[in-house]
């Protein structure tokens, strides 16, 4: 199994980095632009936040839990609202699918997620998982 090489240096490292922890695939980083992330005790976030995370990936993380709350908002506006209606199926289909697709997982991945094996050496931090 081939283990994905992941330079600081490089544009949209950190989305890179993220789509490697949401499929658990090794990945070994480089920290070639002295960012100072440490795997062992920092979260994709906490990286990101070291690294400076652009305006729109910031807007992107931002849309996302929007997407997940308004998700949220329907399925509760569905369940209290006192007048019976034809639309309720579509309110809470709706509002189930803004729930899952507003980026719930990308944010599980940003906030929370660490891997299980790290180890420094010699060309990197080497992340594997179990």
């Amino acid at each position: 199994m081939d283990t994905k090489i992941i330079k600081t240096s490089q544009q949209g490292w950190l989305k890179e980095l993220a789509i490697v922890y949401k499929k658990k695939s090794s990945v070994t980083i480089v920290d070639d632009a002295n960012v100072g992330i440490d795997p062992n005790t920092d979260t994709i976030f906490e990286m990101g936040r070291k690294a400076k995370l652009s305006a729109s990936e910031i807007t992107a993380v931002c849309v996302a839990i929007g997407m997940s709350a308004a998700g949220v908002g329907m399925i509760l506006l569905a369940f209290f609202d006192p007048e019976p209606t034809t639309k309720l199926g579509l309110l809470i289909g709706g509002g189930a699918v803004l729930l899952l697709t507003g980026g719930f997982s990308a944010i599980y991945v940003l906030t929370k997620q660490k891997p299980p094996k790290v180890k420094v050496g010699t060309s990197g931090v080497e992340i594997e998982w179990e």
